[in-house]
């Protein structure tokens, strides 16, 4: 039970950061038994308010404004800190930029479930002991009361033990006094393997025990001799090697002969394939952007480069040589990469250079795994991280170098909780550790590239592929036109000259890649009589159709029905799937090419576990002909054998209401053409598309950054969106419109107050208006200016606290979605 412990503070005060929606450090005092064990960066358990909370120490204070009136810190849960003075000082900065709570920040810096958790249960108060004693209790209050009075339990616990009717006597019995809240301490859901193993203790003299003590033991001094030959040996190994094993151990450490200890037993998540080393030589354009990098790996010298290079171009490579100075140096190394599906790739050829010394860190992993490859950073077991946005935080406190690979991802922004981006946090740690940070990219970001033109990183290029060969051929397709050709009503997935394609690719022997931007077996269903297209209950988007399960259903809140066999609005029939998805796709490949050897990869095949690896080892072994995915196929991979690229509907995503449509559309399409024609074949791209004078896709066809560049920058310049100025957005939701709509006309009027230099956009129904049952709002708020908008930022957070219960909002300085 949670009651007030007010303790003397002396000279110990401890700064707790605490997982609260609160922009504060609380104090608490520490007793004298945790004077030495509580430090900072350690995690702590301590009362806040009716809970039990897991905090992490943030600094020691002699006293407290607070003093005589605080609570003392429960236990301490580390026995040395797991946050470094460095790491909690990057976490603290960045959390002030993105308006995140400094609890929540540090929070999320550790693995998930390596805390205990505490949950709610119930506890017998004093009153309730008497009461139990004394016999003075209603029938149904005895049992629960006695449940409780060897210790605190949960609500589940006590209807185990106590029967029906617990919810009634909990409440009565907590009227009356009688039984209480309480704070109940569980295991970390987050545990790391670990193996039993057994040694010889120390100092001991095996023949002569076995002569001795032993020697009317036959069975124990035959064991005793075996773990003289090797150090350390597993017991489960023991136990297949002698009968009774586990006896005769026990035996032996009862005698003081044998010391048996749980070790660390780190799972295997490096994967089987192990790409065999290379001997590579650099091209000009390799040794010349390789050069500066190593120059700051020497001289310790914590500068950005942007590592601009095509498709094909070696980036990797000049990564590899990168951590081997690092590596050299006695330093670490930690390598980004911005999906899961990437970490394959980069671990093998990581491992074919360096071995399986290193780590991997990404959301793929299960909880205890995870935690086990942070224990062996965090205990400098290996050099190497590898992994996904959320690796930053790994544990490495002499890093040498940093790689953001494909820096202009959108996945590197964390959108929920502590909003960083990646490519930011990554700055500051290369800054902090005196390390060069290496951003690379065949499509930069504009902001990297604009902030390269201003000097403040350096550009490093790439022009050409390695061996010079060409980049591939892209033939953009007018779909317009090919629809004119085609009968009413008739869906067209893959158009004449890409079936054509494809069959030359096969006849060739070659592999092909098919893009498609979106899950489901099809977009939508529409009436081609009246137009009408069914759409979710609760969200504002169409549903999807999924063959699985023959179910029209919505990716956001998986509401769903069945396919319609009438329009619910005219009455007709004649109602189409219009649109496509990778599962409508696939039909229609299979359909078209009987013979060929065909796989899908998109977040729902992806999420069996091993799938992705396996798909992708298969297209390194020419043991599939045609893959087709969504993005996740587009981005960083090396498949030697792809010669054709096809994409099926390019305009997906271009017309969204969000400024940085263009830039993405050119970006996927950019990277998903250079998968083709990476080995001596040429390769070839055909691009499907409804509009194909768009400035974000001509340039595809002559692979031409630069002329993209120029006219987004034009675009930009205009509006005063990044890269010439920043960005607040602010999104506001509740159940019911009107309160969607006042909350959001509140923030608006607490930007409204702030003095000029900032431009407001909105409030108004955002592009999802409705989503999981929630009416949305939002407002951008626009400045050239970071000082003003800094200060319109704060104004909406302090808004946003006094919202109404029900009505929820989120203010996010830095918005890479503006959905």
């Amino acid at each position: 039970m949670l009651q007030p412990l007010f303790a003397p503070e002396g000279d110990s005060v401890a700064r707790v950061a605490l997982p609260v929606p609160v922009d504060e450090l609380f104090d608490y005092s520490i007793p004298p038994t945790l004077v030495d064990a509580v430090q900072p960066g350690c995690r702590v358990q301590v009362p806040f308010r009716d809970r039990r909370l897991v905090g992490i120490v943030v600094s020691l204070a002699r006293d407290s404004k607070f003093a005589g009136r605080l609570h003392a810190i429960e236990s301490a849960i580390d026995p040395e800190p797991v946050l470094s003075p460095e790491m909690m000082s990057i976490l603290r900065d960045t959390a002030h930029d993105v308006l995140c709570p400094i609890g929540i920040a540090l929070n999320s810096a550790l693995p998930a479930g390596s805390a205990p958790r505490i949950t709610k249960g119930f506890a017998i108060t004093p009153r309730g002991r008497e009461a139990l004693r004394s016999g003075a209790l209603r029938e149904r209050d005895q049992p629960v009361l006695a449940a409780l009075s060897d210790g605190p339990k949960s609500l589940v616990a006590l209807r185990r033990l106590a029967g029906t009717g617990v919810t009634e006597a909990l409440r009565e019995l907590s009227n009356d006094g009688l039984a209480a809240t309480a704070g109940i301490e569980q295991r970390p859901s987050a545990r790391a393997a670990t193996v039993r193993t057994a040694r010889v203790a120390d100092g001991i003299d095996v023949e002569a025990a076995a002569a001795g003590p032993l020697a009317r033991a036959p069975a124990q001094a035959a064991l005793l001799k075996r773990l003289a030959v090797a150090a350390e040996t597993p017991t489960a190994e023991l136990e297949q090697e002698f009968k009774n094993a586990g006896a005769t151990l026990r035996a032996l450490a009862g005698r003081g002969l044998v010391a048996i200890e749980q070790r660390a037993a780190p799972r295997n998540v490096l994967g089987t394939a192990l790409e065999p080393p290379r001997s590579v030589t650099l091209s000009s354009d390799q040794a010349a952007a390789l050069k500066p990098i190593v120059e700051a790996v020497r001289a310790r010298r914590g500068q950005s480069f942007l590592l601009h290079g095509v498709t094909g171009s070696g980036k990797t490579e000049i990564y590899l040589r990168a951590v081997a100075e690092a590596l050299a140096m006695g330093r670490q190394a930690l390598v980004l990469v911005p999906e899961i599906t990437l970490t394959h790739q980069i671990l093998a050829r990581l491992r074919g250079r360096f071995g399986d010394d290193m780590a991997v860190l990404h959301s793929g992993l299960r909880p205890g795994e995870r935690l086990e490859q942070w224990q062996r950073l965090r205990v400098g077991s290996t050099p190497i991280a590898v992994g996904a946005r959320s690796a930053l935080f790994a544990p490495l406190e002499n890093l040498g170098v940093i790689v953001v690979d494909e820096e202009h991802d959108g996945a590197y922004k964390n959108e929920e909780g502590f909003r960083y981006h990646a490519r930011s946090l990554a700055t500051r740690r290369a800054e902090a550790a005196c390390c060069p940070l290496i951003l690379g990219s065949a499509t930069p970001s504009l902001e990297m590239r604009a902030a390269a033109d201003r000097g403040e990183i350096e550009r490093l290029v790439l022009a050409h592929r390695i061996g010079n060969r060409p980049l591939p051929a892209v033939e953009i397709v007018d779909l317009a036109r090919e629809r004119e050709r085609a009968p009413r009503g008739r869906q067209i997935v893959l158009t004449r000259p890409l079936q054509k394609a494809i069959a030359q690719t096969l006849d060739d022997g070659g592999q092909t890649l098919l893009l498609l931007n979106r899950r489901g077996f099809s977009t939508q269903v529409m009436c081609f009589d009246c137009g009408h297209a069914w759409r979710c209950e609760s969200c504002d988007i169409t549903l999807v159709y999924h063959a699985s399960d023959r179910r029209l259903r919505c990716h956001y809140c998986d509401y769903n029905i069945a396919p319609p066999e009438r329009c619910g609005q005219c009455g007709a029939e004649d109602a189409a799937l219009l649109g496509i998805g990778t599962q409508r796709l696939e039909e229609e490949v299979r359909s078209l090419f009987p013979g060929a050897r065909i796989e899908r990869l998109d977040r729902d095949t992806a999420q069996r576990r091993g799938f992705t690896e396996g798909v992708l080892r298969r297209i390194r072994s020419n043991d599939l002909d045609i893959v087709i995915g969504t993005q996740m196929i587009a981005k960083g991979h090396d498949f030697p054998g792809v010669r054709l690229v096809g994409v099926v509907l390019a305009d997906i995503g271009l017309h969204l209401p969000d400024f940085r449509a263009a830039e993405r559309t050119f970006q996927l399409l950019t990277q998903v053409a250079g998968r083709a024609g990476r080995d001596r074949a040429p390769g070839r791209v055909l691009i499907q598309c409804f509009d194909p004078d768009h400035y974000a896709i001509r340039p595809v066809k002559t692979h031409d950054y630069e002329t993209f560049y120029a006219e987004e920058l034009r675009h930009r310049a205009a509006l005063g969106y990044p890269p010439f100025g920043k960005l607040v957005h602010a999104g506001i939701s509740a159940e019911v419109e009107a309160a969607a709509s006042a909350g959001a006309d509140a923030l608006a009027d607490a930007v409204r107050a702030e003095p000029a230099g900032i431009e407001l956009l909105g409030p108004a129904p955002s592009p999802l208006a409705r989503l999981r049952g929630r009416y949305r709002y939002q407002l951008l708020v626009k400045s050239p200016n970071p000082a003003p908008l800094r200060r319109a930022a704060e104004a909406l957070v302090a808004a946003a606290a006094t919202l109404p219960s029900g009505v929820s909002a989120t203010v996010d300085s830095n918005p890479m979605n503006m959905l």
